[in-house]
């Protein structure tokens, strides 16, 4: 392989945990990104202040890499290296109370496969949830997927899905549904909007709870009820561009005449209403998934197609089985058997586990073996701690205007001779910026306060649970107090989650919360104070990428300066001492 930096190209880049660890090994230059959110795009490009932005793009379904003779676009040619980690739910959504069947973040997934397919990369990094190879993960077989399948020899599962329930006039319903799937009917003319469903489906589980005030007093909450009266006064009879059947017309009419009713305080028809209300939501839940299925290609099986239950009768195949069949097929050697990866391992302060499958191109690889990466730390014993990346900021308090961020460290502690530290604090004569945490109420104040290290929720008081209606539900990283003597839980939205400092009843901060995930404090993090949180927790450890980024060069025959290891294994800096 040449000497001069290998370009990459990276696919739903985020704020750049990726992208930043590959060039942190000095052999990595990435030209082209792309990005949707504006904060995450606003992030990495002043993180990478070389990269240019025309090569910047923002949805990946409209990214076209071959001009109209067939041939790479320009800024394709070079690419030696795609990386990212395409977004990716499971489908335990799939059943009838959920208002989509099919997640459209799946498809991302084929747009990155895609991407590798066209420009033919010498190598290629996806990271992605450790469930990613479950059951849950799976593509619905469309009706132009049948024959790539079975070429890829994957095997298909039978799903049944009651999607609803049949309610008003159900034969004429069913019906009118089999013929707009057969002739591939666009129903949107036949949906209401989804901010009305939204508020017509909430207000649904309120009117069965078999409590008037609980109905009354969400109708009659300012707001809501100013909605629901322009809604029902003014815009009732326009919501429905065309009615599939003049009975359910009918029962949207009486509904709307219930309704007002309702909103003049005259409360004896609630029980009809309920009852019309269930039967529309029904119905319209129906076609909203039979418009998805519709507008998805997917192929229904069965004679009936659609059974008097709602059921219906579809073909999945699991997405990490697709994603290793096509790869194999474009002749890419990868680790497939060992493909998750705990970042503690590899000196991120924090046990994430994630899957992350990088592979070089056969031709490319010359003979020699993949090579994976090799952990530093091996039990948990030696993983390093919170106290190792956050200690040292314990006396500088942190802001909560996300606009006024710049400290001065004159109060910083100092912490010598800590590998990971010294790593993470990079700039130390230079302002920090992003110490910054949430204002927290008194109510989350007191639950700070009644915590000790290590423990959450779950061990509050009950006086102190009240604002949570099912207490056995909220996850054990709720309120969770850090430990400064263990490594952190997998970082999320730390802000959502009211993570709490191991020593001061704080939030903690959004710089914090980074140095978890291992950026280092060069790294510089904006937009909303919420959306920096999300940035972060919704990154690759940097510290983990460049692992990764050095695993591949050393797979190319490409000797690295100076490796991570060195930098950042305890042992290795003592014996350079």
């Amino acid at each position: 392989m040449e000497n001069k930096k290998l370009q990459v190209m990276d696919l739903f880049a985020g704020a750049g945990g990726l992208s930043n660890g590959f060039e942190q090994t000095g052999k990595f230059e990435v030209k082209v990104a792309v990005e949707i959110n504006e904060n995450a795009r606003k992030t990495y490009l002043e993180n990478h202040p070389h990269f240019n932005k025309k090569f910047f793009y923002k949805d990946i379904t409209k990214l076209r890499y071959k001009d109209e003779n067939g041939n790479l676009k320009e800024e394709f040619q070079n690419i030696k290296v795609i990386i990212g980690g395409p977004p990716c739910q499971g489908f335990s959504n799939a059943n009838r109370q959920k208002n989509t069947l099919i997640s459209s973040n799946n498809q991302l997934v084929k747009e990155y496969l895609k991407a590798i397919e066209e420009i033919q990369p010498v190598a290629f990094v996806m990271e992605n949830v450790k469930t990613l190879e479950s059951e849950k993960h799976k593509f619905f077989i469309r009706k132009d997927d049948e024959v790539e399948i079975a070429g890829l020899n994957l095997e298909e599962k039978d799903e049944h899905f009651k999607i609803g329930t049949l309610t008003v006039n159900p034969d004429s319903l069913k019906s009118f549904l089999i013929n707009a799937y057969k002739n591939k009917i666009e129903l949107a003319p036949y949906k209401i909007n989804k901010d009305l469903f939204s508020k017509l489906n909430l207000l649904l589980r309120h009117a069965k709870k078999q409590s008037d005030n609980s109905f009354n007093e969400f109708v009659n909450k300012e707001n809501n009820h100013k909605y629901f009266l322009r809604v029902v006064k003014d815009k009732w009879n326009e919501i429905h561009e065309e009615y599939w059947d003049i009975k359910y017309r009918e029962a949207w009419n009486n509904l709307g005449d219930n309704f007002n009713r309702i909103l003049e305080n005259d409360t004896s028809s609630i029980m009809e209403f309920s009852n019309l209300l269930e039967q529309i939501i029904e119905a319209q839940r129906l076609i909203n998934k039979i418009s998805e299925i519709i507008h998805h290609n997917i192929k229904l099986y069965g004679d009936e197609l659609i059974s008097d239950n709602a059921e219906i009768h579809i073909k999945s195949y699991n997405v990490f089985e697709y994603i290793k069949a096509r790869l194999s097929v474009l002749n890419y050697v990868f680790n497939a058997g060992n493909h998750i990866f705990n970042a503690a391992q590899f000196g991120v302060p924090q046990e994430r586990k994630r899957l992350i499958l990088f592979g070089v191109r056969e031709d490319a690889l010359n003979g020699r073996p993949l090579k994976l990466p090799e952990p530093i730390f091996h039990d948990k014993e030696s993983f390093y701690k919170i106290k190792d990346a956050i200690y040292d900021l314990e006396n500088l308090p942190p802001k909560t205007n996300v606009k006024d961020d710049e400290i001065y460290r004159e109060e910083a502690r100092v912490i010598n001779g800590n590998p990971l530290n010294e790593y993470l604090n990079n700039q130390p004569n230079k302002p920090l910026y992003n110490h910054v945490r949430t204002d927290s109420r008194e109510v989350a104040l007191k639950r700070f306060e009644s915590l000790k290290e290590g423990q959450n929720f779950h061990d509050l008081d009950d006086t102190l649970k009240s604002t949570y209606t099912d207490h056995s539900r909220t996850q054990n990283t709720i309120y969770k107090r850090l430990d400064y003597n263990q490594p952190s839980d997998t970082v999320v939205n730390v802000r959502k989650s009211m993570w709490i400092h191991p020593k001061i009843n704080r939030a903690i901060s959004i710089r914090e919360a980074a140095r978890l995930q291992s950026f280092p404090d060069s790294y510089r993090f904006f937009g909303s104070k919420d959306s920096q949180y999300q940035q972060v927790g919704n990154a690759v450890p940097p510290l983990m990428a460049r692992f990764v980024g050095e695993s591949l060069l050393d797979s190319l025959g490409i000797e690295v300066e100076e490796k991570i290891s060195d930098i950042i294994n305890p042992k290795k800096k003592m014996l350079v001492k």
